[in-house]
């Protein structure tokens, strides 16, 4: 595609397309901004060994994740806002997700059915949920997800209470979306999204509606909904519950400290993904990468550990696994793909990121995902797995 390159060209074509509020709502993190540098920090400063001379004319970056074989060790995070900045932006990662092999996340936040996201996310499609205080409503949409197909249920663990996001205030983005002036301002300043998102969305049947929701929870995200928030009540007690009730792969989200990570474990948590949220929730938090190669050490070496956090590069993929993380979850990258070109600049994003994964590895002398491992650091540290 021409002029993108990369999931950084993708940001910048998203941040000219989309009004302000919009991007700044994908884009940003919380507060001051500071966790969500770290991620890309903690990154960066990850360096990897070079072996020369290698055959490397045969590369294979597959993988195996519960128990089945995956092209790539990647899949996406959940993320709620690709229908508001992509028309049934949804459906457009889930089908590029499904054609690149890769699970897909579903948002419980998500306005598209999670049947038809099953449906279309062709390589497996995971739920992820917030606890909420009415707990039975809760597990009615786990039980809806289960007989609906999803593998996996994705609880996230570090949002007791809500994020403070000032530039949304700022930029008059508050749920329920109302037409501010200053947000009525940006929104027509941007014509060619507003008519291809917002636009065809009147055309339609008017904009997106929480789908996932129970009943009393849900309506049209201009509307007011009981959402109940997310509880500060919730405790270990209710992952052992979830535990006893959901019969597929449980998953917890948002995990930095090893001692949550044996924890997770010992409740019978079939995965974790180390975390900060995208640097969306607690601005004093380090990076998930900081504290990924302490957790592998502690937990055992049963427990599937996911990476996610400001993954832009295949390299950084490269960088997770070496530090103990069997995969990496995707979010913001897909999210620039879609804004850009719907399902063709996801699936684009997701080949940028395939090709930096194998190119890195053929420089780096490597031939298998298996061989990415703590023996590629350079300093040398110490990773079990």
């Amino acid at each position: 595609m021409g002029g993108l390159y990369n999931v950084w060209d993708y940001r910048e074509a998203a941040k000219r397309r989309m009004p302000r509020a919009f991007f700044e709502f994908l884009d940003r993190g919380t507060e001051d901004g500071h966790a969500m540098r770290a991620n890309r920090n903690a990154l960066e400063a990850v360096k990897l060994r070079q072996r020369i001379l290698q055959d490397v004319r045969h590369i294979d970056t597959s993988t195996e994740l519960f128990g089945r074989k995956l092209p790539l060790p990647l899949a996406t995070a959940p993320t709620g806002v690709a229908d508001i900045i992509a028309y049934r932006g949804e459906l457009a990662v889930a089908r590029a997700a499904g054609k690149a092999g890769i699970p897909y996340t579903l948002a419980t936040s998500s306005t598209t059915l999670m049947e038809a996201v099953v449906e279309a996310a062709t390589a497996g499609c995971w739920l992820q949920m917030y606890v909420w205080e009415d707990r039975e409503a809760s597990y009615s949409v786990a039980a809806r997800a289960q007989c609906a197909g999803m593998e996996a249920l994705v609880i996230t663990v570090d949002s007791p209470v809500l994020a403070n996001r000032e530039y949304n205030s700022r930029n008059g983005f508050i749920y329920p979306i109302k037409a501010r002036p200053r947000l009525v301002a940006d929104v027509l300043s941007h014509p060619v999204w507003s008519a291809q998102t917002l636009g065809r969305y009147w055309m339609t049947g008017g904009l997106p509606r929480y789908a996932n929701y129970p009943d009393d929870m849900s309506g049209k995200v201009t509307r007011k909904v009981s959402r109940r928030a997310n509880s500060a009540s919730v405790t270990w007690d209710d992952i052992a519950r979830f535990r006893d009730f959901w019969k597929g792969k449980l998953i917890l989200k948002g995990i930095l400290e090893p001692a949550d990570a044996v924890r997770a474990s010992k409740l019978g948590a079939d995965a974790i993904s180390v975390s900060n949220h995208g640097g969306r929730m607690f601005d004093a938090a380090p990076s998930g990468l900081e504290m990924l190669s302490e957790i592998v050490r502690a937990v055992p070496s049963s427990m599937t550990i996911f990476y996610d956090g400001g993954v832009r590069r295949g390299l950084d993929i490269m960088r997770a696994l070496a530090l103990g993380a069997h995969a990496v979850l995707i979010g913001r990258a897909t999210l620039y793909g879609v804004a850009v070109k719907g399902e063709e600049g996801a699936s684009h994003v997701i080949d940028i990121l395939t090709e930096e994964l194998r190119r890195g590895m053929g420089l780096a002398g490597l031939t298998s995902v298996s061989q990415i491992c703590s023996d590629c650091l350079w300093p040398p540290r110490e990773v079990a797995r």
